[in-house]
């Protein structure tokens, strides 16, 4: 019996017929793994991940759906980048806003009656990113609105 012989041609083959299932296969691993690692305080594994595993999800869905099957020098083509470009900045945008940074103000006794009980810690936390994630936010606000308006224009005139 023969044995069957599989080729680099084979492997590339199979990776563009099944591109977008892997894809969106991985980005719910790293959404998993994203939320697994999610903490009070945000940590930058947890931040890659979300950050992966959005982007993944989503041009996966793409992918299968076949949503990068036309002319980029078109009108069309723009709509598509401006709208890959929006959700890649909203996926930045949720990543910055997980960040939180977490400080010890005091630490005050809590007394019952005249018994000491227990410590008391007042922490104060800020987000740092915050505005770098409303920049973000407006500017994949400002790209879907665009690209769905091209869009839209490319549909009416076509």
């Amino acid at each position: 019996m023969e044995k069957m012989r599989i080729g680099w041609l084979d492997v590339l083959d199979f990776f563009r017929d099944y591109l977008g299932k892997i894809m969106f296969l991985i980005g719910l691993m790293l959404l998993i793994a994203g939320l697994l690692w999610f903490n009070m305080f945000g940590t930058v594994l947890s931040a890659a991940s979300f950050f992966g595993g959005i982007l993944f999800v989503v041009f996966g869905l793409f992918v299968q759906l076949g949503v990068f099957s036309v002319n980029f020098r078109s009108l069309n083509g723009v709509a598509l980048i401006l709208i890959c470009t929006s959700i890649i900045c909203f996926a930045f945008a949720i990543v910055a806003l997980e960040f939180l940074n977490t400080r010890l103000v005091e630490v005050e006794p809590f007394y019952f009656r005249t018994r000491f009980l227990y410590l008391i810690a007042i922490l104060e936390s800020e987000r740092p990113y915050l505005w770098v994630s409303g920049i973000f936010g407006l500017l994949g606000l400002a790209s879907l609105i665009a690209g769905v308006v091209l869009k839209v224009y490319y549909i009416l005139t076509s």
